[in-house]
């Protein structure tokens, strides 16, 4: 059984490539194999920057200037890691998600412009780009539910093959867009 998540609606670019029928999902090891290599640093970087941030927060005040400087070291470092995935960002494969969490992702795959539409129980190969965490999901999904829309077709799918890193970059994620669109609202509400 699938394990349950929370998703959040937003659109964040993922690039979507259609497996054919005789698609032998790919075992963890081999997908740890097949990554590509900015997805393993860009995986690396967020994991020293989680450790990094919890280990800034137990520092006391007159730490500041020197978190400071961390921080602005942190953020040079997620722009050029920002250049470096939208190199493996490729038009002809991108799409724009209308939700997505840990568990899953639906996106809009328009009437026209991008060929057929994936089938239900259909393997895709995805590479989800999270701009604002500087970072990049590569994983295999299976699609689940197809909706027409006047847009196009959404499509619904759930990971089938996800290392645990990004599955866990891909909660915090979502609560980071959860977080911001909660502010968003009780702004709005003040105004």
């Amino acid at each position: 059984m699938q394990e349950q998540f929370f998703s959040v609606t937003h659109a964040t670019p993922v690039n979507v490539i259609l497996m054919p029928a005789d698609f032998q999902l790919p075992s963890l090891a081999e997908l740890e194999a097949e990554l590509p290599e900015p997805f393993r640093i860009s995986s690396t970087i967020t994991s020293i920057d989680l450790v990094t941030t919890r280990l800034m927060r137990n520092q006391n005040e007159s730490m500041h200037d020197l978190i400071e400087i961390v921080n602005q070291q942190s953020r040079k470092i997620d722009m050029i890691m920002g250049y470096v995935l939208s190199v493996q960002d490729h038009p002809e494969q991108r799409f724009q998600t209308l939700r997505f969490g840990a568990g899953q992702l639906t996106y809009l795959h328009p009437h026209q412009g991008h060929g057929a539409a994936p089938t239900v129980d259909q393997f895709v190969q995805l590479k989800i780009f999270l701009r604002d965490e500087a970072a990049a999901i590569y994983c295999y999904g299976q699609v689940t539910h197809l909706t027409t829309s006047e847009e196009g077709q959404q499509v619904a799918l759930e990971y089938v093959r996800i290392r645990d890193d990004d599955r866990e970059l891909l909660v915090r994620a979502s609560l980071h867009v959860q977080s911001k669109q909660l502010k968003q609202r009780a702004q709005d509400r003040q105004r």
